[in-house]
């Protein structure tokens, strides 16, 4: 029997047919064979937290457990019920995650990883519930489950405007540890409550975060040491290039350091100690609290 042209191609295409369809079974049913398969839980058995600066605000544990309603027994579930898009837009839509990552991995386990947000302060408004905040001002809800030892804010100038302070103790490890507390009620007199007892540090506003610190480091080496920690109540780093103290009792002694009484004849209680290529001010300034 002659095959004619007509049927040849008829054939190819039929076969064409059938390959397709083979190929397309080969690639669809492993898929279909794990949806119905039961998951194994979850990677590590909870989820895991990308915690980059080891901060422990998000742990495993407790993520794990606030999204358990959500996931129910998961080895009794077949992985074709787990809506995994849910889960990531649930994950996303806390205030307290920055990035997560849901997927369904080739061992029927489900792979769940966030990157947690991280708080630089605890804010007390004077009315309403603290709430903590990160080095952009995002406001993440606080919680008993959700505990970091940072800076508290006080006082009623809005937390926002703090930022280039939250930033720089952000960045700088151990001026962070040296602030337990932050009270501001303006812009100008910005209180900064040390861990160290006995007096509370001015820093006026937020520019020149860093040169501020470091008049403070200087006058913590070479002056608390001669004058006593608990001697100041107040060490004022508002005007530039200068550090003013204000004494609990009596006069200061002589320090081998450069301080000047500027108000001593007139019976102020306050000590100037010049930053290296200070211009010394004629005029009398006394740090308001």
């Amino acid at each position: 029997m002659q095959i004619t042209p007509q049927i040849r191609n008829l054939i190819m295409a039929f076969g064409c047919v059938l390959l397709a369809l083979y190929v397309l079974v080969v690639c669809l049913w492993p898929g279909f064979k794990a949806d119905n398969e039961l998951c194994a839980g979850l990677e590590g058995d909870v989820v895991a937290v990308d915690d980059r600066r080891h901060t422990g605000f998000v742990t495993p544990g407790e993520l794990t457990a606030e999204i358990a309603p959500m996931l129910g027994d998961l080895t009794s579930r077949k992985l074709s019920e787990i809506d995994l898009d849910s889960l990531k837009r649930y994950l996303d839509g806390l205030d307290k995650i920055e990035t997560s990552e849901v997927m369904r991995l080739n061992n029927n386990r489900l792979r769940v990883r966030v990157v947690p947000m991280e708080p630089v302060a605890r804010v007390w408004p004077p009315n309403g519930r603290s709430y903590y905040v990160n080095r952009e001002g995002k406001r993440i809800r606080a919680t008993a489950r959700y505990h970091l030892d940072v800076p508290q804010i006080t006082g009623s100038y809005p937390a926002e405007k703090l930022l280039p302070l939250l930033d720089y103790l952000n960045k700088n490890d151990d001026d962070s540890r040296l602030v337990t507390m932050i009270t501001a009620n303006d812009s100008c007199n910005i209180i900064l409550v040390p861990a160290i007892r006995g007096h509370v540090i001015n820093l006026g506003d937020v520019s020149d975060v860093a040169g501020k610190f470091v008049r403070l480091k200087r006058f913590y080496a070479e002056v608390m040491p001669a004058k006593g920690w608990e001697h100041y109540d107040t060490i004022s780093l508002k005007w530039d290039r200068q550090i003013v103290a204000t004494r609990r009792h009596g006069k200061l002694p002589d320090l081998s350091v450069k301080v000047i009484d500027e108000l001593e004849n007139e019976g102020d209680d306050l000590a100037t100690v010049q930053a290296p290529g200070a211009v010394p001010s004629d005029e009398k300034q006394k740090t308001p609290i």
